[in-house]
């Protein structure tokens, strides 16, 4: 027991040795702390000279010639001499965040970063409706369903409209009203055929030449004929 008793002893001052070496060094990172005044010093360390018509960035009204203007980061921040420049120095970080750009998504002044987030959100929602809404128009005009519902299917609900455009089966398709269904282009062009009479080139299911009115002798029949349509 004795030799227990010593050895505890001899610890207790050990422990509060290194309790006490925190203490230290948090006093000492205390006296590292720049202070207000000593901040605003180094900031607005660089003056130069005012010009017409600027405005002091504190009250927001125009600075005479006996105004100070200091240089901040490449920026002139005018203000007036006494309460205004006091008001500068005391917090000079809050005044000099109005010099800093704003973005349309990333305000840093005005919009939480979470809002900024949520417009990003909101762009990316819009730019994937509108991919999904061609893709989906696209797929309906070929599967014979109507385009444009399906593209405002896919511009609402993206790639879960898609997905089920591509699930349904394929309608046949119908010609528009007035068109017949079996007009089509020929997979081949014919080569003109001359008029015998003024040598002028013609179709080659030209019934009567179409400079001097002769008449020819079709050789291939005309898509017209072909469904059932008569010339005018």
């Amino acid at each position: 027991m004795a030799g227990w008793l010593c050895f505890l002893l001899l610890l207790m001052p050990a422990r509060r040795a290194a309790a006490e070496q925190p203490r230290a060094r948090s006093t000492e990172g205390q006296a590292h702390v720049a202070s207000p005044a000593s901040e605003a010093e180094g900031i607005l360390a660089r003056q130069v000279q005012p010009k017409v018509g600027e405005t002091c960035l504190v009250c927001n009204q125009p600075i005479s010639s006996d105004g100070a203007v200091y240089l901040v980061d490449g920026q002139r921040v005018p203000v007036h001499r006494g309460a205004c420049d006091d008001k500068l120095r005391t917090n000079p970080r809050i005044f000099l965040a109005k010099l800093k750009p704003r973005g349309a998504f990333l305000d840093a002044g005005s919009l939480s970063s979470k809002a900024s987030y949520g417009w990003l959100y909101v762009g990316f929602y819009v730019l994937a409706g509108l991919v999904f809404g061609a893709l989906a128009a696209h797929r309906a005009f070929r599967v014979g369903r109507r385009p444009l519902a399906w593209f405002v299917l896919g511009l609402i609900a993206n790639l879960p409209a898609y997905a089920l455009l591509l699930a349904l089966p394929k309608r046949e398709f119908r010609a528009p009203a007035g068109i017949p269904p079996g007009l089509g282009k020929i997979a081949s062009t014919y080569s003109p055929q001359p008029c015998p009479r003024c040598g002028a080139e013609n179709h080659p299911s030209a019934p009567e030449c179409s400079n001097c009115g002769a008449k020819l002798s079709p050789t291939v029949l005309s898509e017209a004929a072909r469904v059932g349509l008569r010339s005018a």
